[in-house]
This record gives structure tokens, sequence and C-alpha cells, in this order.
């Protein structure tokens, strides 16, 4: 790649290809083998932080739907922080502020209040350290992922609470199940992480995000003018002839952070 003829404008472009750029949405690319199974270790985390949201907080929905429905508002950012930065709010309990971590102590006024009194509650701290699970994945994903999974599920159990009240259920629970690589085994990327150029003389762009140093390329398209708020990379399944063969996907429909509903296809062994 020619850094020198890398361009984010689409000004000497043709009209063809600004065209086709325009409205195609979803592009299947060849990436070489180390950037696959580079990206493939992250696809796999991903998928690891998924379950063990949903595998900390799912059984809380019908066993104590009232202690995620009284979730304040403080306790709610400490669980987006936590997953951010993928910290285990028991440890900041357990200590007094001077041996906090420098970048930490903006935490304290959601732990404590002025008198030095907890504000986080046993039990909410029980559920806000699920929010610490180990995962190697993008800060950003994390606290997205994370905040949309407990938005979900809070909403679900101030549904299943007031059913019990009117003792009558007119939906459904809608549960998030746990998944496999056979279902999801995707990277989603928020708008903010990706960063897009053009090469003029390749007739190529390349698409950066944050898990490699090296970027993905798209043939043949301009996609500086891209308009996306979520960039999905789905990678191919473990039984595909090909490995290396993902599939970009650039959703401006998605009006959260994160897409709890995606899901990839499932794919059985040949028989020979």
């Amino acid at each position: 790649m020619k850094k020198g003829n890398t361009k984010r404008s689409t000004s000497s472009v043709t009209p063809t290809m600004r065209n086709r750029a325009s409205y195609m949405k979803n592009f299947e690319i060849e990436l070489p083998a180390q950037l696959s199974n580079d990206l493939s270790y992250f696809v796999r985390q991903e998928l690891e932080y998924f379950n063990a949201l949903i595998k900390g907080l799912t059984p809380r929905l019908r066993a104590y739907p009232a202690e995620l429905s009284a979730m304040k508002d403080n306790e709610r950012k400490l669980w987006n922080e936590c997953a951010e930065r993928a910290v285990n709010p028991r440890n900041l309990i357990e200590y007094p502020l001077e041996q906090w971590p420098q970048h930490l102590h903006y935490l304290h006024q959601l732990v404590y209040d002025s008198t030095g009194q907890k504000r986080i509650s046993p039990a909410h701290i029980s559920i806000i350290e699920i929010a610490a699970a180990p995962a190697r994945i993008h800060a950003t994903v994390r606290r997205a992922m994370a905040s949309e999974v407990l938005r979900h599920l809070i909403g679900q159990c101030n549904a299943f609470i007031q059913a019990l009240k009117m003792e009558s259920l007119h939906a459904p629970i809608q549960v998030i199940q746990e998944q496999s690589v056979d279902t999801k085994r995707h990277l989603q990327i928020p708008y903010s992480l990706v960063k897009i150029s053009y090469n003029e003389e390749e007739h190529t762009s390349y698409v950066q995000i944050p898990y490699s140093k090296m970027p993905i390329s798209v043939p043949h398209y301009n996609l500086t003018s891209q308009m996306f708020r979520l960039l999905i990379l789905r990678a191919p399944h473990l039984y595909s002839e090909n490995q290396n063969r993902w599939q970009l996907d650039f959703r401006d429909d998605a009006s959260a952070g994160y897409l709890l509903g995606i899901t990839d296809y499932v794919e059985r062994r040949k028989r020979r």
C-alpha cells in the first residue's frame, strides 16, 4: 500500500465507483491467513464475554427479578464502568481510596456517598462484578455490550414483576440465550473505532479496526463515504472450506451500541 496515495476524500473517484459504494452494505472479503487467525481469536473473546454476561445475569431474571429491577442509576453507571475497565467492584470496596489505582479514583463517588457510606448494596455488588468478567475485547465494546444486556434484562424483570402483580403474563419473557461459535462468530465494532481510507491507484479501501495493525482491504470500492453505526465483521464457520473468507456488514440501522439479536448462519460438516 502506498501511503502517499491513500486519501479519505472521494473527489477523484469516478461517479460509477461512488455509486457502487453508496448502496452496498455487505462485502465478502479474503483476508491474509495471519489476519484471519488474529481476528478469530477476538471473535472467540467477544463470544466468551457475551456468554459470561448472560450466564451470570439470566438466572436472576426469575429467581431475583426485584434485585435487578431495583438497581439505581449510580449502580448502573458502576456496572458500565466496571465492564469497560474490567474492574471487580469488590476490589474497590475492600480498600481505602488511597490504595485505589489513580485512574479509578473517579469511581469513588459511585461507590460511596459524601459521608463515606457505601452506596452499593451487597446484592448489587454481586451483580456488578459479573460485568468484570475477563475478555480481551475493546473497552468500548465491553461497555456497549454489558450496558445493552443489563438494559434488556432489567426491562424483562420489570415486565415479569408487573405480570406477577397482575397475575397475567401478556407476552413471554424474552430470555437471551448463551451462544456458540455455530450461531455467534462475529465482531461488532462501533463507528468511532473504525477508520477507512482509500487508495486511488490501487482502487482499494482499507478498513482499520482496533484488533489488528493490518488493515482490511476491500478492492474495487471506495468506502470512505459509507454511512454506518456498527461494523459487523463475520468470521467463516469452522466447517467452511475457506477459513480466510470473511464478511463486512455495515449497519446503519443499529439503534443500540450493541445488537443482542445478531446471529450467524449454522453450517454442518459435509458428508464424504
